[in-house]
């Protein structure tokens, strides 16, 4: 299978659960999870690429009352790993995404193909105070699932 065609069919795969559009692989926050439907699960397990990188935040101006405060940002990679999911259902271990801390946060990243270079990375983050995991999207070939963690707090950032 080509990286387009593979990266279809990883995307269309549903979900064993019964919930309309649910995927059967899924990134959230306790990691990779795999739980396609028996009729449309892979018949060996299936590689793809999972990718963790630190948001560095750092404020470039203050808040006036006129304009809220700016902040910008640097990914900083922590790791790119190779891991196989399926034939069988489960979560793949060690995939849970990193905390945020107070001025860095992360992004962790699953696909297929090349590398994802950072320009791709997205350049809009929103800064929150929720520390939970929210979807997000990544440009690129192959990319499957994004999950961004917001830094705890960027006050002294």
């Amino acid at each position: 299978m080509s990286v387009e065609e593979l990266t279809d069919y990883l995307k269309e795969l549903p979900s064993s659960s019964g919930a309309y559009q649910s995927r059967g692989l899924t990134l959230d926050s306790s990691g990779l999870n795999f739980t396609p439907e028996e009729i449309q699960r892979p018949c060996k397990a299936v590689k793809v690429k999972f990718a963790r990188y630190w948001v560095e935040v750092e404020k470039t101006r203050e808040e006036t009352t006129v304009t809220p405060a700016h902040y910008e940002y640097q990914y900083t990679p922590i790791s790119v790993v190779s891991v196989k999911v399926g034939p069988r259902d489960g979560r793949v271990p060690d995939t849970a995404p990193p905390g945020g801390s107070d001025c860095q946060g992360s992004l962790s990243v699953v696909y297929v193909g090349e590398d994802i270079p950072q320009s791709r990375l997205p350049f809009d983050l929103e800064l929150t105070y929720a520390t939970a995991p929210a979807p997000i999207e990544v440009a690129g070939d192959g990319v499957l699932s994004a999950l961004y963690v917001s830094p705890m707090s960027v006050v002294s950032c």
